[in-house]
């Protein structure tokens, strides 16, 4: 069980300046006439604890709970509203740390619950919701603390540490507090509870008994079954599908192998078959270089044969050159001697 023990607004609908109220031991009430913000200082309580419609909080949009601005002063430009909580049981009138009964030896009354983000009252931390400040404990004392900015920022604190919305609900789940709890009920609400269905009801009566958080961690116990019984259905799929495909991948490693070892006797054949070429190829090599050396040698003899007969023929073509000359001399002569036997014929 809590105790308000302060409240801070900072810009908070009518609140432009800061703010604070402390509460002390004994106080039933916050009276005063209308109009004087009796009911938005209920509203900044169910706002920092996490309130999300703007409509409960009788406004229009979240950005509405910012003071904005009156004629003889501006609008601000964000709103923060810290609550602080005890437990009287744990921290005394003056504030100091008390002892519990039951830290003395031989008692057996309950031990205060220690509230922690990383492990919310007494129960783990769900693993896919990772705390805001692992290993953190809040002891005695709780500051909890949301700010909102005019561009829709918004900020959960816990004792001046970054948290979560997440983290604040499950910090006062199943002790009353909360937008949807009855430790804050505003005017009308009773006679709606009262003419609501019994299962309406029955959840402010399992809130109230502190059985509520039980119920909703078994709800998220059974989500993370579900999803891990759906998880396990696809491992199955999944398993089933990579054997009918380890199957196939052994045939073909079968394969693969017969392939290589054939590869390689393929290849032991063929290196046998090349060299047994290769022998073949250099005798016939080697024959050849032997007819070639040959033929090269009747090409010599032929080549000085052809030579010898070349000087030959360029010594007949002198020789007949010269004859020639001679001959052409001879039929000078004969045609002059015909000349001149025709002379002396026609002389006769």
């Amino acid at each position: 069980m809590f105790r308000l023990k302060r409240l801070e607004l900072l810009g908070f609908k009518s609140f432009a300046d800061r703010t604070r109220l402390e509460f002390g031991p004994g106080t039933v009430g916050v009276v005063g006439p209308n109009g004087c913000g009796k009911s938005n200082l209920a509203d900044a309580i169910n706002w920092v604890l996490g309130e999300q419609s703007a409509r409960l909080l009788r406004g229009e949009r979240m950005t509405d709970v910012i003071f904005n601005g009156t004629g003889n002063r501006l609008p601000t430009g964000m709103v923060e509203v810290s609550l602080t909580l005890e437990d009287p049981e744990y921290v005394n009138v003056d504030g100091a740390v008390a002892a519990r009964p039951s830290d003395s030896p031989g008692n057996d009354w309950p031990r205060a619950e220690r509230i922690s983000v990383a492990q919310p009252l007494g129960d783990a931390e769900p693993e896919n919701q990772p705390p805001a400040s692992p290993g953190k404990r809040y002891e005695g004392t709780i500051t909890v603390t949301r700010r909102l900015f005019r561009s829709g920022e918004s900020e959960y604190l816990i004792n001046g540490e970054p948290s979560r919305l997440r983290d604040i609900q499950d910090l006062f789940m199943g002790t009353g507090l909360g937008p949807e709890s009855y430790a804050i009920i505003e005017q009308g609400r009773i006679g709606q509870i009262l003419s609501s269905r019994p299962s309406d009801r029955r959840l402010i009566l399992e809130e109230a008994a502190g059985i509520s958080k039980f119920k909703a961690r078994k709800r998220a116990a059974e989500l993370k079954l579900e999803s891990s019984r759906q998880n396990l259905a696809r491992i199955a799929d999944i398993l089933e599908e990579v054997t009918k495909q380890l199957n196939a991948l052994r045939r073909q490693a079968g394969k693969a192998r017969r392939f290589r070892e054939l590869q390689d006797q393929l290849t032991g054949r063929l290196k046998v078959t090349l060299a047994s070429r290769l022998k073949v190829l250099e005798d016939i090599c080697a024959e050849r270089r032997k007819e070639f050396a040959a033929l090269d040698a009747a090409f010599e003899n032929v080549a000085r044969l052809l030579e010898q007969i070349e000087k030959e023929r360029k010594a007949a073509a002198i020789q007949d050159e010269e004859l020639e000359s001679q001959l052409t001399e001879l039929r000078q002569l004969a045609m002059r001697a015909e000349l001149d036997q025709q002379r002396i014929e026609s002389r006769i």
